[in-house]
């Protein structure tokens, strides 16, 4: 039954996965990027949270309600975990260069293929087991993980946002 999913799985899920791995790893290192490719992997992983969550709940009140309320509480923890992380010296901006150091993590793979294993898991219940997919616990479960997925990466790239653009203020500047 494994090798039929796998068989069955369009080509483009697994060029998907391999991006995703590869820009997960990548970001395990230690590295100097431009401030928008900051910014791609949090929106990816912002619109394929969303587009989870509208193929489950996307009448269903209390499971948007509860994909909104993960979404801003674990985007806050993000922004407070990022402000302790810039302190200790893990995240530093150069808006002369329009660049951001990051110390390297291993948690944007984590949250990669966390997302990616979600959305493939539900997708395959789904086809072959759709009524178990239909209750109001699965959804309001898989509601809370795509708000925590929401969350987590835009309070983080939130976070590196305002300490860019603190960097940019001419006090900052008048300070470097």
């Amino acid at each position: 039954m494994l090798q039929q999913i796998i068989i069955h799985t369009p080509l483009w899920v697994w060029a998907m996965l391999a991006f995703l791995v590869y820009r997960g790893w990548s970001a395990s290192a230690d590295r100097e990027i431009p401030l928008f490719k900051v910014a791609l992997i949090p929106l990816l992983l912002l619109a394929l949270s969303l587009h989870g969550l509208y193929e489950q709940s996307h009448a269903d009140a209390p499971a948007l309600a509860a994909a909104v309320l993960a979404a801003v509480g674990s985007g806050v923890l993000s922004w407070l975990a990022a402000g302790r992380a810039a302190v200790a010296s893990n995240i530093a901006p150069y808006p002369g260069r329009g660049t951001v150091w990051l110390r390297g993590s291993w948690l944007p793979l984590l949250m990669m293929v966390s997302v990616f294993a979600v959305k493939y898991s539900v997708a395959v219940l789904k086809a072959m087991h759709s009524g178990y997919a239909q209750g109001a616990v699965f959804t309001l479960a898989l509601s809370l993980l795509y708000g925590l997925f929401m969350g987590v990466p835009m309070g983080r790239l939130l976070r590196i946002v305002h300490l860019y653009r603190q960097a940019q203020s001419p006090a900052a500047q008048a300070a470097a």
